[in-house]
């Protein structure tokens, strides 16, 4: 929203200041007031009014020559652009790096064949304590429990009794 002083405003647009008084009193134009208490209105709405008049040129002189810290600014800016470019453009490399990646791990997880699920050991004393703890078990179960002998038919599997069915067994025998 450009906002422009009374004065400039009736040079601009060649109408006199008493008129644009009169617009602000009718409602026509908005008004605020600037830190320095001075009137301004809005360009919209002069040329929304007044546009239809003759108006002198809006333009305003160009200072002939640009000042050296200008030119510093206009090169640093052009400097940070481009290096926002280069950056955009390489974290969109990235991220078409990472999309990629995910399908091909998605992939290779749909395919993999299935292994059964088993404890990994990280250490190698893990790995001792766990085999003398199966080898403990496995002679603590021969031990403790009692090899029940089955009737196998010729072309029979035999039945895999549970501990339950074992146990009630053992106390009815």
């Amino acid at each position: 929203m450009s906002l422009i002083t009374i004065v400039e405003a009736s040079k601009q647009f060649n109408v006199t200041r008493p008129r644009i008084y009169r617009a602000i009193k009718k409602g026509e134009l908005t008004t605020t007031v600037s830190e320095d208490g001075v009137q301004l209105v809005q360009v919209q709405d002069m040329v929304r009014l007044f546009d239809h008049v003759n108006k002198n040129n809006v333009q305003k002189t160009v200072r002939g020559t640009v000042s050296d810290t200008d030119l510093k600014m206009i090169n640093l800016l052009e400097e940070q652009l481009r290096k926002a470019e280069e950056d955009k453009t390489f974290l969109k490399q990235q991220i078409q790096d990472i999309r990629k990646d995910f399908d091909d791990y998605k992939l290779r997880i749909e395919h993999q064949e299935r292994t059964p699920d088993t404890v990994s050991s990280t250490s190698n004393e893990q790995n001792k304590t766990d085999k003398s703890l199966q080898i403990e078990h496995a002679v603590n179960m021969t031990e403790e429990q009692p090899v029940i002998h089955q009737k196998v038919e010729a072309g029979q599997q035999p039945k895999k009794k549970g501990l339950l069915h074992r146990l009630v067994g053992e106390i009815f025998k």
